[in-house]
């Protein structure tokens, strides 16, 4: 009876000690499975100084893992991308638009006793009470004129417009045009379209518009491009007593060379050429792609102006331009797009010049910039604005032009001519 009883207890105690080695789950995933490293951490038996080693060079590398991890998602969020630049050679090539502005806006010979009753403060002439600033400043043939055109005495004030005032006033290409060649053959002012800019009547070459068709060239250099002499008539400069945003001290043309889908901006992007020299320009086209969001903050061709079809800085510039002159004076420039109603010449002076004077308002530049955050739409409000809104779509640039001036041998008339080869 005792020896039966002693013999049971052995064989529970037994199968007791074999039930707690059996091993645990992790333990059998850690055996089983092919991952370096874990099935020496994980074995049968006490720990060790062997397994201590392993579980820290495992939690070592499962750590650079998650960073170098962790660091290239990181990566591909942030739309990185490579700017590619090919150079390819063109059988030929659409010649730039030209525009071509002098610098006087207005013809001293051209103004009526009604333009400067209208005009005459606008064009620092006259005074509030229309009577000639700084006659003594004045020469005497030019104060005799103006003496003459300023009789007021029986003068009865005519209806007046800005438009009609600049196109009359200004200067014209067929008088100041003395030459002109194309790629060696003859051009004349018909190959001038009319344009109006900051500096009041301007003309463009090659504008493309109707009557006009695109004009190309097959290879730089001179005589493959445009070349003109022109007659500034500095005799039909206005007096200048004083500089306004009208009249100007200087004397020659300013030049814009740009893509037929840009509006010019001469007041800016133009570059100047001084009477009595010769002025070789040289361009280069550039055509710039850019890349839509994420990657990039384009715009697609559906993203479009109030007043121009196609996209471009220089287009959005004069919208913005227009829209903050017309909010604020209810009226627009002669250069600015739109149906809005022609400012007066006190509109001109009191309103319209001041809002776009940045260096004496400055607080006009922020308000066309929240215009410009307008024209992106709604979708955009919760986004954040970017100034130099792109389109996505190749757009034609011309790099800053390179220029060499050479002077002239203009006998008498060195004063008067200037010469532009493009």
């Amino acid at each position: 009876m005792t020896n039966s009883f002693s013999m049971d207890l052995k064989d529970s105690t037994s199968e007791g000690s074999l039930g707690s080695l059996q091993p645990s789950s992790l333990q059998i995933f850690a055996n089983t499975s092919t991952l370096h490293g874990i099935r020496h951490i994980f074995v049968y038996g006490p720990m060790t100084v062997r397994r201590a080693l392993w579980a820290l060079a495992f939690i070592a590398s499962l750590g650079l893992l998650l960073v170098e991890s962790s660091e290239r998602v990181i990566y591909y969020f942030s739309y990185q991308h490579i700017t590619k630049v090919d150079g390819l050679v063109a059988n030929s090539l659409v010649f730039p638009a030209v525009t071509i502005c002098n610098f006087n806006g207005f013809r001293f010979s051209r103004l009526t006793t009604n333009d400067l009753y209208h005009a005459g403060d606008l064009l620092a002439l006259l005074d509030v009470n229309l009577q000639i600033l700084h006659p003594h400043l004045a020469d005497p043939t030019v104060l005799a004129i103006l003496q003459e055109k300023t009789n007021f005495q029986h003068h009865r004030a005519k209806v007046f417009s800005m438009s009609e005032f600049l196109g009359r006033v200004g200067h014209d290409m067929k008088e100041m045009l003395l030459y002109c060649k194309f790629r060696g053959q003859e051009c004349s002012h018909r190959n001038f379209t009319t344009v109006f800019t900051k500096y009041g009547k301007c003309y463009m070459f090659n504008s493309g518009e109707e009557g006009h068709p695109l004009l190309t060239t097959f290879k730089g250099g001179t005589g493959n491009g445009l070349e003109i002499m022109l007659d500034i008539q500095q005799d039909e400069y206005l007096p200048i007593w004083g500089e306004t945003d009208e009249t100007t001290f200087e004397a020659g043309v300013k030049v814009q060379i740009h893509s037929q889908s840009e509006p010019p901006f001469v007041q800016e992007l133009g570059f100047g050429v001084a009477p009595g020299f010769q002025t070789f320009v040289a361009m280069q086209e550039q055509r710039l792609t850019y890349l839509p969001p994420p990657w990039g903050e384009c715009h697609s061709s559906d993203f479009g102006l109030e007043f121009f079809p196609i996209y471009s800085i220089t287009a959005c510039r004069i919208s913005c331009e227009t829209r903050y002159v017309v909010e604020n004076c209810n009226c627009k420039m002669v250069h600015m797009p739109g149906d809005a109603p022609f400012c007066t010449p006190e509109q001109y002076k009191e309103c319209a010049e001041p809002a776009l004077d940045f260096k004496k308002a400055r607080g006009a530049l922020e308000l066309i910039k929240e215009k410009l955050f307008d024209l992106l739409g709604p979708e955009e409000e919760d986004g954040s604005h970017d100034e130099n809104v792109s389109r996505c779509e190749p757009l034609s640039n011309h790099s800053a032009p390179t220029s060499h001036t050479v002077t002239v041998p203009l006998q008498t008339t060195l004063g008067t001519l200037e010469e532009i080869v493009c």
